[in-house]
């Protein structure tokens, strides 16, 4: 019996980095419909997301992130630090297609390992996105909730974005709600369109965001244009350089347009 145990926990531990538990596919009304349920021991490809948050549709987590800003309106240097241990996740996924038209349901159930609130956290992270694929243009809607179960906290955030809407490639439009349990009263939200490069070793992005939240009125509390160069070093797609000149006109300067810079140097993957 210990033999038996011993070559599970073995084939579990040193097979293949997915486990499909289903899989299967049929075609309906000249439609192809493809199901499948994963399970992923290890996220290690997932890792080295380069591109910022609010260019990924579906924003990937990170193991190791770390660091140092100087923003020339405070006039400070500031420092973040964030360690993530990831545990085996639960994926799965739906698609549909014709020549005209791809529809993706896709969800996942990831637990993580990190510092909240100073306390090390198991956090249950679930998200669900939808994808909706033509020629013409690409819609996106991904909802996912970070539960943290230390203080039986939770976090919730909606995001809707939809890239080629006019056409132009590398032309993006995002909203987003955020909504955190320790804020009950409160919803945080945001709207921008960015237009970035996809070069190897530098980033350009442009871009325009406003927004604020339920408590301030009005319901556009600030204004930032913003241009960012994001530089890779040494060739490693996890140490790169930011800089980033805006321009912020926000109610607490009375809407006076404020130009500032903030450069970061980072290291993430």
């Amino acid at each position: 019996m210990k033999k038996i145990i011993l070559l599970i926990l073995t084939s579990i531990l040193f097979a293949s980095n997915i486990i499909v538990l289903k899989k299967k596919e049929k075609i309906k009304k000249n439609k192809v419909i493809t199901e499948e349920i994963i399970f992923r021991k290890w996220l290690i490809d997932k890792i080295n997301a380069v591109l910022p948050s609010y260019l990924q549709a579906e924003p990937k987590e990170n193991m190791f992130k770390f660091s140092i800003k100087y923003d020339t309106d405070t006039k400070t240097f500031s420092s973040n630090l964030n360690i993530k241990v990831f545990f085996p996740s639960i994926e799965g996924k739906k698609s549909s297609s014709t020549t005209k038209k791809t529809r993706i349901y896709k969800f996942k159930l990831l637990p993580i390992l990190q510092l909240y609130k100073k306390l090390p956290t198991i956090t249950l992270k679930a998200s669900f996105t939808y994808n909706s694929l033509t020629f013409l243009r690409d819609f996106y809607f991904n909802e996912t909730i970070y539960y943290y179960t230390t203080f039986t906290e939770y976090k919730e955030i909606s995001t809707i974005t939809l890239k080629r809407f006019i056409n132009i490639s590398n032309l993006e439009f995002q909203a987003s709600k955020t909504y955190n349990s320790t804020q009950k009263n409160n919803i945080f939200y945001s709207f921008g369109v960015y237009y970035s490069s996809d070069l190897y070793k530098f980033i350009r992005i442009y871009g325009y965001t406003f927004g604020g939240d339920r408590k301030h009125d009005p319901f556009i509390y600030y204004h930032k244009l913003f241009f960012t160069y994001r530089h890779i070093l040494f060739n490693k797609r996890y140490i790169y350089l930011d800089i980033t000149p805006y321009i912020l006109s926000s109610k607490e300067h009375h809407y006076s347009p404020r130009f500032n810079l903030t450069t970061s140097l980072n290291v993430k993957f």
